[in-house]
């Protein structure tokens, strides 16, 4: 079975991809719709 180990790193490392992506996206297309940019 798989380790444990870099559980909560990989989750921080997520977070803080998720936030440049979301500040990324306010940034250049602000008029682009939120529902769009989730189903792609």
């Amino acid at each position: 079975m798989s380790q444990q180990y870099n559980k909560v790193e990989k989750r921080r490392r997520r977070t803080a991809y998720l936030r440049r992506r979301k500040a990324r996206q306010k940034k250049s297309a602000p008029k682009a719709t939120p529902s769009a940019a989730a189903a792609s």
